[in-house]
Order: structure tokens, then C-alpha cells, then sequence
């Protein structure tokens, strides 16, 4: 039975919510900083005064401070302070709302099922970007895993974890020394032999494979591992899932190369790879739609969809799933006939539930209902119509769409307008709120 660890309530100027983690180097909590007034992820050192591995310890915890504190990224989690106040070493970080990648694939694992391959992709093209970064910066990470990555609520992936990263001017990180989690490390990691960025694309590619097949290329006991990594090369990923992208199996095995100079020569080449390949498809997605409706005889059945409509929500969609949004747009539309079709279509693409609630917010149905409702005139058709012009500048077209469903499901004007400011973005809603004179939450 584990011993419970008493949780303070403030640390140095943080007030502490509560426990976010528990680890072999600390506890990190979730905090709040009332100088700047936002929450942060504070993570904490009981620094050891033992021997020389004690020392190597706290080392590294600062290593981590010094790697991250020098990348401003949208994709690596940020670092704001390193402090020290007696015995115990913290630094403070962005707080990232959501779970690791290795809590996403566990769950899947748990429902039999696989990752979505283009949401997997979207992911991996947030970390190339990171990586690219990161190694421009002089920083080579060296533990990329799923567990040091996180998937934010919005669905964003995010690199986290600098301990064991090997910067341009550590002194933690001489040849020969062996670090790393044993299933995703190189071959380089594992002979002593140097190491550079080409390392990270290795463990990557790793991540990648497990991301597209479910189960990681890599296991057994640490010997067999190194074995396996050193000397055997695992299946291509659509021998384990078959139905994956004809060009996934050529970007993940030559990341996972054994000799590095057969892998990508940068992230960013890799990067380019992966958003060529993706565009490929899109273009021949759209030439076999076209094909089949000139065979038939028909035309694709958009007619009922408003095209500026379509536009909008390509936009919004690429705002959570990036490049590929054209591409599942494209084929959402083939043969949709409504907006109800369109919208069931393109949230089953989303990353996660937030991001899927997001998206429907602003693909709300118009039914019978809705149209008997107005009809009745519960909402004047003027109060409708005003919220449109309020809403379009902050909305797009769908404006018009929300306005209506949420008349359709309002007793009262004030009711009328709170449910407005659902699909409203946050930084517009107080404004909106005291237009409107609806309360705070």
C-alpha cells in the first residue's frame, strides 16, 4: 500500500490545485500564479544530498529547465521559471489541459481499436515541426516516447520532457553513456556511438509505427530489445493494418533505419515528405471523384451544400486536423446532400471529444423542428436576424445556421442569446455577455 503524499496548498507564490503526476524525479502539480493570473504545471525536485548519482540527478532536472527554457514552440510545452527553495527544485511550465499519447493509445488498445491514420499523421507533422525546431536550436531530446508526448484537449500534440536532452553546451552527455527508454531508442543510443538529430527521427518513426498499427515494433526484455533494434527490422505497418496509405510504410521504415545516414537527413525533410504525400492523395481523391460522377453520368451531389459554407468548415477543420482537412472535406462532400450529412462525416475525423463538441457547435442542424419553432415566431424573426449580423463577423456563415437551432430551442430571448454564447470563441463571449446582460457563469 502506497504511503499518501500530503499536498501543500501554496508553494513559493503558487497556489496549488492539485496533483497532476507522480514520477521517479518528483510530483507535479497544477498550479495557479496569481502575479500573471494563469494556471502552470509545477513540477518539483526534493534535491538529494547524497553522492554523485544524487547530484547527476538534480543536474539533469536543470538540464531540462535549461533545454526547454530556450524553445518557444506551439508544439513543445513551454517553460517559464527555475527556481530553488531549500531542499526542493521546481520549474515551471505551461499547463497542457488533456493526456499523454501513451494514455491515448492505451485506451484505444483497451477498446480494440486503432488510432485514426490521418489523425496519427496530423500528430506526427506537429512533432517533425518541434523536432526541426528543437534541433535547430542545438537540441537533441533524445526520449521521444509517447509518454513525453501530450495530446492537448484541443487535440494538438505537444513534445514535453527535456531531462536527458542533449544540448550544444551540456556537459551530461558524453559518448558512450546509455540513456533513453529502451523500446524507442536508436541503435546509436544503444552502441555508445554519437549521437545526433537523426536519433530523435529514429525514435519517432517508432512512435509512429505504434501510433498506425496499435502495437509498439519494439518489446520484450531489454536485451531482446536491443537485439531487435540492432539487428531485426519489424514488419511494414500495413502487413499489421492492412488499409493504411499506400505511401505510410515507405515514411515510417526509413525513419527507422538502422544506419542513420539512411534515415531523413532533418525533420524537416521528413516533414515535406509526409505533406507531399498527403497533398498527392488529395489530388488523386479529387481526380477519382471526378472520374466516377464523368463514368456515371452525375454530377457530384453538392448542389444543396452553400459552397462559402464548404470553405468555412474546411478552415475550421484544418484549425484541428491541419493539412489534411481539404482532404476529408473533399470526400465528406461526395454525396451529401445536407449539412447533417456533411457535419456526422467530418466530426468522425476529429481528434478528440473536445475538438468534436468545438466543431459541432458550429454545425448545428437546422430540422422540421427548427423551422416550426421560428414559424411560431418563439424568437422574432428580427432578434434572429440581429444575431446573425452579430455573429457572422465572429463566425462565418455558419452564424446564420446557429442562430437559428438556437431559436429553435430558446423559451426566451435570454435563453435565446446564452445559447449563442456557447458557440461563441472565448475571448468575444464577456463582451457578448454584457451586450446581452446574461450573467457570468
Amino acid at each position: 500500500m502506497s504511503r499518501a503524499i500530503d499536498i501543500p496548498t501554496t508553494f513559493e507564490r503558487y497556489v496549488i490545485e492539485r496533483v497532476l503526476g507522480r514520477g521517479a524525479m518528483g510530483v507535479v502539480y497544477l498550479a495557479f500564479d496569481p502575479r500573471i493570473e494563469r494556471k502552470v504545471a509545477l513540477k518539483t525536485l526534493q534535491r538529494p544530498a547524497g553522492g554523485e548519482a544524487d547530484h547527476e540527478l538534480t543536474a539533469r532536472f536543470l538540464n531540462e529547465a535549461r533545454a526547454a527554457g530556450r524553445l518557444a514552440h506551439p508544439h513543445i510545452v513551454a517553460v517559464y521559471d527555475y527556481g530553488e527553495t531549500g531542499e526542493t527544485a521546481f520549474i515551471t511550465m505551461e499547463y497542457v489541459p488533456g493526456e499523454t499519447l501513451a494514455a491515448n493509445l492505451a485506451r484505444h488498445a483497451s477498446a480494440g481499436t486503432r488510432m485514426n491514420a490521418l489523425a496519427a499523421l496530423r500528430w506526427f507533422a506537429q512533432l517533425l515541426d518541434a523536432l526541426d525546431y528543437a534541433h535547430g536550436s542545438g537540441i537533441v531530446h533524445r526520449d521521444i516516447k509517447p509518454a513525453n508526448l501530450l495530446i492537448s484537449s484541443r487535440g494538438d500534440c505537444k513534445v514535453a520532457d527535456f531531462g536527458i536532452a542533449q544540448l550544444d553546451t551540456s556537459t551530461l552527455t558524453q559518448t558512450g553513456t546509455l540513456l533513453g527508454t529502451p523500446s524507442y531508442m536508436s541503435p546509436e543510443q544503444f552502441t555508445g556511438d554519437a549521437v545526433d538529430a537523426r536519433s530523435d527521427l529514429f525514435s519517432a518513426a517508432v512512435v509512429l509505427y505504434e501510433m498506425l498499427t496499435g502495437a509498439c515494433p519494439f518489446t520484450g526484455t531489454p536485451g531482446a530489445v536491443m537485439r531487435r533494434i540492432l539487428d531485426e527490422m519489424p514488419p511494414p505497418p500495413s502487413a499489421v493494418a492492412p488499409g493504411l496509405p499506400a505511401y505510410v510504410d515507405q515514411l515510417v521504415m526509413k525513419g527507422m533505419a538502422k544506419r542513420a545516414e539512411e534515415r531523413y537527413a532533418s525533420a524537416r525533410e521528413w516533414r515535406d515528405a509526409l505533406l507531399t504525400a498527403l497533398a498527392s492523395e488529395v489530388n488523386e481523391d479529387t481526380e477519382r471523384t471526378v472520374l466516377v460522377h464523368a463514368t456515371s453520368g452525375t454530377p457530384p451531389s453538392t448542389a444543396n451544400l452553400d459552397p462559402e459554407l464548404v470553405a468555412h468548415l474546411e478552415k475550421r477543420l484544418a484549425s484541428h486536423v491541419g493539412p489534411v482537412a481539404s482532404l476529408l472535406v473533399r470526400r465528406a462532400c461526395a454525396g451529401a446532400t445536407n449539412i447533417d450529412t456533411l457535419r456526422e462525416r467530418l466530426s468522425a475525423h476529429l481528434p478528440t471529444d473536445d475538438a468534436r463538441r468545438d466543431f459541432d457547435s458550429l454545425l448545428i442542424p437546422v430540422g422540421a423542428g427548427a423551422s416550426r419553432m421560428l414559424s411560431a415566431q418563439t424568437i422574432s424573426a428580427e432578434s434572429v436576424n440581429d444575431a446573425i449580423a452579430r455573429l457572422t463577423a465572429l463566425l462565418g456563415p455558419v452564424a446564420r445556421i446557429v442562430a437559428r437551432r438556437a431559436a429553435a430551442r430558446a423559451t426566451d430571448l435570454r435563453a435565446f442569446h446564452a445559447q449563442l454564447l456557447d458557440a461563441v470563441p472565448q475571448p468575444h463571449r464577456e463582451a457578448l455577455r454584457r451586450e446581452w446582460d446574461i450573467e457570468g457563469d
